[in-house]
């Protein structure tokens, strides 16, 4: 910063600290408040927006871990099991059809991972995310020509009181020099100002209103790809569920299931694998 605008700051500061002290009479514009309370809830809302649209993206992806870890969890289970247990029945020589679809559900899973997610994720970033990202980027620029028009107003309202003094004092020619010169700086502080006070009372509604149209085709792409996503988790996991044994899909409709997991909860503990 130079030294001059060092000196305004200052200035400024000063001039705040009379303000709340009662010293300057400070200029209020209602309408320009009115609208600054709306573009700055506008903002909270499209930056937190932003922020948690990056957060369900990554809230996907770790779904899709989860599924993944599990599903070879579940494939090394089964298959170790299994393993076993056909030796065992190979010994007795007997045969048995293992109903086994943990790999059809790993390979299930594992391509939702790789293909669909991967898939979205570039449309995701691209009419999501990155349309969000550019209108919250306009927040900084207006927020500078915010600061600006509340540092202008500081200088008018500065400039207000300085001109009051004067008039208040006895006239002499070196006061009535220094009170023509604080007329026209009050005058050019003033339109100063004005024209940016005015300039944002116009343009700040016209930039809430924009927000809509400005993001409904965003939403409706997000809308679309939540659907295709879930769609085709629905679609896999119901290939696989309709490859189940009929009897365990009846039993879980009659209410059976339970029941069922008993009886094996009962084998268990038949089993004589506790030490003597």
């Amino acid at each position: 910063m130079s030294w001059t605008g060092i000196k305004k700051a200052i200035n400024r500061a000063g001039t705040q600290v009379m303000m709340k002290a009662g010293q300057i009479d400070e200029t209020t514009d209602k309408q320009f408040e009115f609208e600054e309370k709306r573009f700055k809830a506008m903002e909270s809302n499209s930056v937190k927006l932003h922020k948690e649209l990056k957060q369900y993206l990554e809230s996907l992806r770790i779904l899709t871990t989860a599924q993944v870890n599990v599903a070879e969890v579940l494939k090394t289970f089964y298959g170790e099991t299994d393993v076993v247990h056909e030796r065992e029945l190979a010994k007795e020589g007997k045969e048995l059809r293992i109903n086994n679809f943990s790999d059809e559900y790993y390979r299930s899973i594992k391509g939702l991972n790789d293909d669909v997610l991967s898939e979205l994720e570039g449309p995701y970033n691209q009419v999501v995310l990155n349309p969000i990202g550019r209108f919250n980027s306009y927040f900084i620029e207006i927020n500078e020509a915010i600061k600006k028009r509340h540092n202008k107003k500081l200088d008018y309202d500065l400039m207000k009181s300085k001109l009051q003094k004067l008039i208040e004092k006895p006239s002499n020619d070196v006061e009535d020099s220094k009170l023509l010169t604080t007329k026209e700086e009050l005058v050019k502080s003033e339109e100063v100002y004005d024209n940016l006070n005015e300039e944002l009372k116009t343009e700040l509604p016209k930039l809430i209103n924009l927000r809509i149209p400005f993001l409904n085709p965003s939403f409706e792409s997000f809308v679309k790809l939540q659907l295709r996503f879930f769609n085709e988790n629905y679609k896999s996991l119901n290939e696989i569920q309709s490859n189940l044994d009929s009897r365990l899909r009846q039993d879980y409709i009659n209410g059976n299931l339970e029941s069922r997991l008993d009886q094996v909860l009962v084998k268990m503990r038949e089993l004589n694998v506790t030490g003597n």
